[in-house]
């Protein structure tokens, strides 16, 4: 009997060991969430932005009547409905114009401060201790926050991806930009249109091939599919900016505290604000339907090598990493 007991005995698995191999097989297995809640309303403001706007043009009586010219892919100065729908307002001339520089200015405050947010977990543990520190050393402490992290590097090396996306569909792609590329190869060409004399000289200008040098040669750009350049930088420099924002903060909630500031918070809100207001006027004054389409969907595919392939893959999120971690 004493023997039948001991074997009985030894013949059990302890519990707690079987408990823990569950409770580690569950952990395990437990999906990763490509986005979180608030990254995935960022990203689904930007269509209904477009659409919001495509709307009111239809249903504003001003804008629904005003003739559009497709040449200028906007409204006539001289019918246009408001102020917003001129191309020479101070907004789309010192903001949209030059808005790489802005959504720069709001990365670069974000990265030189914002990032320092996060606290990590031994840095938690030392603020619960009770230590007298007087002004001067809290000085010196909040300059802790300039530190050239891992973060901040990985940030630093996301916004160079970004900035190379921008550059290559808007400036230069190894000679003309994509947008003019796109342009050219859906039939597009340069025309000049001033006075009969100046179309003999169409031959040599239809070899022009950016929009910009067109129009310095007094030509039209036309035929062709013009993708939104307008819409391309307002979502993607605005979306950057927000998902570097809102992936601290998703990490924040947890291990860290706020620390960017009033004056860094006016410029980081202040500079995706004036993003959003631009998107929407843009949408509503400005470009075609499939224009201002294909405009979100470079942007869209920029932001997603940058921003949602890292979540995916392990080698890519080893060299750009992921806003927060």
């Amino acid at each position: 009997m004493s023997t039948s007991r001991r074997t009985n005995g030894t013949a059990k698995p302890p519990p707690r060991s079987s408990t823990t191999i569950t409770a580690s097989s569950t952990k395990t297995s437990t999906p990763t969430r490509l986005l979180h809640p608030s990254e995935l309303l960022l990203l689904l403001t930007y269509p209904s932005i477009l659409i919001l706007g495509s709307l009111f043009s239809l249903l504003d009586p001003s804008a629904r009547n005003a003739p559009y010219s497709a040449l200028q892919q906007s409204h006539p100065p001289e019918f246009a409905p408001n102020y917003f729908a001129l191309k020479r307002n101070i907004f789309n001339q010192f903001f949209v114009k030059v808005g790489w520089f802005w959504f720069s200015v709001a990365w670069a405050v974000w990265v030189g401060v914002g990032v320092g947010m996060v606290k990590k977990a031994k840095a938690k543990a030392e603020q619960q201790r009770v230590v007298e520190v007087d002004d001067d050393e809290k000085d010196l402490n909040a300059g802790e926050g300039l530190v050239l992290t891992p973060q901040r590097l990985r940030s630093i090396l996301r916004w160079a991806v970004v900035t190379l996306w921008w550059l290559l569909v808007t400036q230069w792609c190894f000679g003309p930009a994509l947008i003019d590329r796109g342009f050219r190869v859906t039939g597009g060409q340069c025309e000049r249109i001033r006075d009969d004399a100046a179309r003999q000289e169409m031959g040599e200008l239809r070899e022009l091939v950016t929009a910009a040098a067109c129009k310095i040669a007094g030509g039209e750009w036309k035929g062709g599919h013009d993708i939104s350049g307008h819409v391309f930088i307002l979502v993607l420099g605005s979306a950057a900016v927000g998902l570097e924002v809102l992936g601290a903060l998703v990490k924040g909630e947890e291990e860290g505290e706020r620390r960017l500031g009033k004056w860094g918070w006016g410029i980081v809100l202040g500079v995706v604000g004036m993003s959003w207001w631009m998107l929407l006027m843009t949408a509503a004054y400005f470009h075609t339907w499939f224009e201002k389409f294909t405009g979100l969907l470079t942007a869209f595919l920029g932001i997603t090598a940058v921003y949602l392939l890292p979540r995916v893959s392990p080698s890519v999120k080893g060299v750009l990493g992921i806003p927060g971690q």
